[in-house]
């Protein structure tokens, strides 16, 4: 009641403290239920009086002043104690479903311990802090007039991306099967699209690129495509660099890119007024948006193990041609930037998301630092020790991700427990486990009991050439012993073997007269690793979208 008078007409504040959001499970399945839940248009009419989808900010009180999440030290902000640090734990779930259910640049929050108060800032760079003042001084109203100045701002000053406009078009609510969803407009360079709710929005990090995806409808052509909304790191090119001119097989055309204009719509930079820790890794980040002209399936929707093995091929061509024809490299090759595009007859496999991409151009600064996907990342990458990428690498990604998707939906006779365990490959963060098992050679596919033996034969010699990368060689017999192991490893950091695999594979008409579909396989996760919907998540950022329009 005493910060009403301060409040434009229409907000509101409820008390959410033991009423949470059923719909705020983004970050590990937590419900959020701030002490105090700020609205901007009246409080939500239904039961669910805290929805992170509406709030304009929060307000989290502790009666322990120990309970403050941050220190006076700007080289120490972060309080080393259990309390501080289940502190910011709340703080960090509160913006992250913010972010996640709304189209916003950025969030505030409001932190009271004990007597005394901070105002925090959330950007896609990281949390701004005030140092703590007291909210019940008459002398120091900082509360006061941030709730008034804030209830009477702008949308966009108060964190709302107002780019996106609501619209009003049924034709495009059907082709997004969003009728009865919100449906906005937005505008990209000098087009403009329609778009409803992202189909990529389970966000785990609160900062970063924060990217989010989305199936739009052209405004001109009423033709469905995808939307790629991110926060790309300063310094880096921008993605549609890659789309343009640069003759490379297998990947999308491009519509419409750009960065987002105004101050709002970037982050990270500051001047000599702030104080930033010592040592920060903060990074500058600009608002970014691309559109391309295909809205694909997920690697795991291949039709037959021949399908899955060609989608294989198309993306290694593709990578292929960047690094020779454009001298452009991935970095970050995994089962979601993989899509099968059926607009082609036959089918053919796009390699999407370039936007960790480098050029041979660039200096080196760049070159030691470390880009992907935990579960498809080359083994030696998961070292501590900064190494030099090389296209081996991503060749090596391309692999795991194949091994991946054969675990995973191609038909074999693993039990649920053994799946389990084959999966601990990929999510082990530990490089001597991962480069042990990929120095088994062939082994490891023919443990995987597949039924398709076409498959077994694709795998098998892949893991076997990937195997001379990380196995010392054998105590030489005769001469040449060590020479010809060097070459085998060698072998590996060019295309021409894998591509030739592939291709011969392909070949076989016995193997493309099979329908062996994707069929996700059971497994049971061993203790203490992540669940599933992370796993997912983390991987296919296609599934969500193709499981709903498929219904």
């Amino acid at each position: 009641e005493a910060l009403n008078p301060f409040l434009s007409e229409g907000w509101e504040l409820v008390n959410t403290s033991n009423l949470p959001d059923p719909e705020s499970g983004f970050f590990n399945n937590h419900k959020i239920k701030p002490n105090i839940t700020v609205y901007s248009n009246r409080k939500p009419s239904n039961d669910n009086l805290c929805r992170s989808c509406n709030m304009e900010t929060f307000i989290e009180v502790k009666v322990d002043a120990d309970c403050d999440g941050f220190d006076l030290d700007i080289d120490g902000l972060e309080k080393n104690t259990g309390l501080a640090r289940d502190t910011r734990g709340q703080l960090v779930t509160y913006f992250n479903a913010m972010q996640a259910s709304q189209y916003r640049t950025h969030g505030f929050g409001v932190l009271l311990f004990g007597r005394q108060c901070r105002l925090l800032r959330h950007t896609r760079s990281g949390i701004e802090v005030t140092t703590p003042f007291s909210y019940v001084s008459t002398n120091h109203p900082h509360l006061q007039n941030f709730f008034w100045q804030l209830s009477h701002a702008s949308p966009a000053l108060r964190g709302i991306d107002d780019t996106f406009e609501a619209a009003v078009n049924h034709q495009a609510s059907d082709l997004l099967k969003a009728r009865g969803q919100p449906l906005w407009r937005v505008r990209i360079g000098d087009r403009y699209f329609f778009v409803s709710t992202p189909f990529t929005r389970n966000h785990h990090y609160l900062v970063g690129r924060g990217t989010c995806c989305l199936v739009t409808v052209d405004c001109l052509t009423m033709e469905l495509c995808i939307l790629k909304d991110t926060w790309r790191v300063a310094g880096y090119h921008r993605e549609g660099e890659v789309y343009h001119g640069k003759s490379v097989r297998n990947i999308a055309e491009i519509l419409a890119e750009g960065d987002v204009a105004g101050s709002s719509h970037s982050c990270g930079s500051f001047d000599s007024n702030w104080e930033v820790p010592s040592g920060s890794t903060i990074c500058e980040h600009i608002h970014y948006r691309i559109v391309l002209d295909v809205v694909g399936e997920p690697l795991s929707a291949f039709k037959s193990t021949w399908e899955l093995n060609k989608m294989m091929l198309n993306a290694v061509e593709s990578h292929h041609d960047a690094v020779i024809k454009a001298g452009v490299h991935h970095r970050d090759v995994s089962g979601g930037n993989i899509i099968i595009v059926r607009r082609h007859a036959p089918p053919v496999g796009y390699l999407i998301d370039w936007e960790l991409s480098k050029y041979d151009k660039d200096d080196g600064q760049r070159v030691y630092e470390k880009t992907g996907t935990l579960q498809f990342m080359a083994a030696r990458l998961l070292s501590r020790d900064p190494v030099a990428r090389t296209v081996g690498d991503d060749l090596e990604s391309f692999m795991l991700v194949y091994l991946w998707i054969a675990v995973l939906y191609a038909s074999n006779d693993m039990s649920a427990i053994q799946r389990g365990q084959a999966l601990e490959m990929f999510d082990s963060r530990n490089p001597v486990f991962r480069k042990l098992c990929i120095s088994s050679g062939h082994l490891t596919p023919y443990n995987y009991h597949l039924r398709s033996t076409f498959l077994e034969d694709v795998l098998m010699p892949l893991m076997y050439d990937f195997s001379f990368r990380y196995s010392a060689p054998l105590p030489p017999k005769g001469k040449g012993r060590p020479e010809e192991h060097k070459q085998n490893a060698q072998k590996v950091e060019t295309h021409a073997f894998m591509l030739q695999t592939l291709e011969e594979c392909l070949k076989n008409e016995e193997w493309k007269a099979i329908a062996d579909p994707a069929e996700e396989q059971k497994w049971t996760a061993p203790l203490l690793r992540d669940s599933r919907r992370k796993r997912k998540s983390d991987c296919t950022e296609y599934d969500d979208v193709f499981a709903k329009r498929k219904k």
